[in-house]
């Protein structure tokens, strides 16, 4: 009777210690976080099968069940594997920051948008025209510098960075035109010039050279 209760003591402390240890390891080191409604129920599938974030039966899920399942799966992992076609996500606390601010491509309706590249078109007609006020519709610099402040909130718009770019020449600006480019914008870019990079041709011409030296 002693034995027998002597084994059942060791298999229940064996179990105790394997749900503690369990336990440990889940236990969850970040701060609960709400995912920004902009993010659609296409893009949270797209989070959870570019990051392979282990959720089961993602597909059945509507948008507010997906939310909840990455919230509760990111908090609990150690880390994620970096993604550097898409995201530009290379950490957990980079894809938390993300998941929590708006989607940076949905910032701007259509209507919202064309008004901001019809103002950045103006204002490269503008730079281009040698800074002249009132050919483009300006009656001082200061309306120059409004548009330019204004549509310098959405970089990710070629146009509008074009524009900035331009109007930071003028003449008549006192104070250049600060744009802040997203972190995930500005990787795309440079992926971009080092692509164009990468396909410049090279030219060699071959024949009799003179060299003169003074």
């Amino acid at each position: 009777m002693i034995i027998t209760l002597s084994l059942f003591t060791a298999f229940d402390l064996r179990n105790y210690y394997v749900k503690y240890f369990i336990q440990m390891e889940l236990i969850d080191t970040t701060e609960f976080f709400d995912i920004h409604m902009s993010h659609s129920r296409k893009e949270l599938l797209d989070i959870i099968r570019i990051f392979k974030l282990p959720i089961t039966n993602k597909n059945d899920k509507n948008k507010k069940s997906l939310q909840d399942a990455i919230v509760e799966c990111v908090r609990f992992l150690d880390n994620i594997e970096p993604e550097d076609e898409y995201f530009f996500i290379n950490s957990k606390e980079e894809l938390i920051e993300y998941l929590k601010k708006q989607n940076p491509a949905k910032t701007l309706t259509i209507k919202e948008k064309t008004e901001v590249m019809l103002v950045a078109k103006k204002l490269i007609a503008y730079s281009r025209h040698g800074y002249f006020l009132l050919p483009c519709g300006y009656m001082d610099a200061i309306e120059v510098y409004k548009d330019a402040t204004y549509i310098a909130k959405f970089p990710e718009i070629p146009s509008v960075r074009k524009a900035i770019e331009l109007v930071n020449k003028d003449p008549k600006l006192r104070d250049k035109i600060e744009m802040v480019i997203p972190r995930r914008v500005k990787k795309q870019l440079d992926k971009r010039k080092a692509v164009k990079q990468q396909h410049i041709p090279l030219y060699r011409k071959t024949g009799e050279f003179i060299l003169t030296f003074d």
